[in-house]
């Protein structure tokens, strides 16, 4: 499969005969250098098949042109589109594969309304708020729904967005209140949050009742309350931002079970260590470089699930031994044989 990008060109429109040529093309195609497109064109290009399509310098889209995109066969990127009307949203809601429209910063609740037919990868990431209406119309989008420039959300359209099924991506948003984090606890689907940089014990609390998979990477610290909050129920739990461990913080995530991310820790104490042995599902602990040889003992007794340690770079031969008599464990390869 092949990757297509042509020459760039100021104010031009697609010529036919070469959206004819290029819908033959079995690959991604950029046509990022064209700013207008004809519902020739465009119907010319819904033919391609097999690759993504970018016409992220689309200034405007017709419905004619929008409907005729939708046969594309491959995800398509039109984030140069700054507005785009409740028909041509309508238009695109029957498109079957990803689709980026990451240059709209705002969105009409009829539109949005339409769009939560679209079927497929949806990324809105140039909106920067959401009315209560358009977030459940959007929550109801099947797939996963990428809205990482919001960086507020009410409880109303928190409630809203967790009808999503799919990831529901809010990286942007800071700060959350408790009853959004309430509202965003039963979302069906995955949750990304690694816009917040902290979180009270009752927002952890709320948080930590979603069963999808959760992810606060931006989080540096942690309170044992909190921790015990968002260890309660969420089969993956991703705490990446942490550098560091409390030994209460570690017994608080000890009791987690699920898959487990603390790819952010430089280093661990030997009773941490042992609290962390007692998680039941996967650990990956990717951050840390070496060990001594007691904390590499206390983690060896890791029993349910695998323990990733594939960050290591030193070891001493007791601290090797011990974690590669282990089935369980993963370490680089060059600390697998004695």
């Amino acid at each position: 499969m092949e990757w297509l990008m042509l020459p760039l060109v100021d104010d031009s429109e697609l010529p036919i005969g070469q959206a004819e040529s290029l819908a033959h093309h079995k690959g991604d195609l950029s046509l990022n250098n064209y700013t207008v497109i004809s519902s020739e064109g465009a119907s010319l290009l819904g033919q391609h098949k097999g690759g993504t399509l970018w016409l992220n310098s689309l200034r405007s889209l017709s419905v004619e042109a929008a409907a005729s995109l939708t046969a594309h066969e491959g995800s398509m990127s039109l984030d140069g589109l700054t507005v785009l009307s409740d028909e041509a949203a309508a238009a695109l809601s029957r498109f079957t594969h990803g689709l980026s429209l990451d240059g709209l910063a705002s969105l009409s609740d009829r539109a949005a309304e339409s769009l939560s037919s679209h079927e497929g990868t949806l990324s809105l990431n140039g909106l920067t708020s959401l009315s209560g209406t358009a977030a459940s119309g959007l929550g109801r989008h099947n797939g996963s729904l990428w809205l990482n420039g919001l960086g507020a959300l009410s409880a109303e359209a928190a409630k809203g967005l967790a009808q999503c099924r799919g990831l529901l991506s809010l990286n942007g948003v800071a700060a959350l209140s408790p009853d959004a984090a309430a509202a965003l606890s039963r979302s069906l689907g995955d949750l990304s949050l690694n816009g917040l940089g902290s979180l009270t014990d009752e927002e952890a609390a709320a948080l930590g009742r979603h069963r999808g998979m959760l992810s606060l990477a931006g989080l540096t610290t942690l309170s044992e309350s909190a921790a015990r909050g968002l260890a309660q129920r969420s089969r993956v739990l991703s705490l990446n931002g942490l550098s560091s461990l409390t030994d209460a913080v570690a017994a608080a995530l000890g009791h987690h079970e699920g898959l487990l991310y603390l790819n952010g820790l430089k280093a661990l104490s030997p009773t941490a260590a042992s609290a962390l042995a007692r998680h039941r599902g996967d650990l990956y602990l990717e951050g840390l470089a070496t060990l001594p040889d007691d904390v590499a003992q206390e983690l060896a007794k890791h029993g349910e699930g695998w323990l990733y340690l594939n960050g290591l770079t030193s070891l001493s031969p007791e601290a090797a031994e011990a974690l590669r008599s282990k089935p369980n464990v993963r370490v680089p390869e060059r600390f697998v044989v004695g």
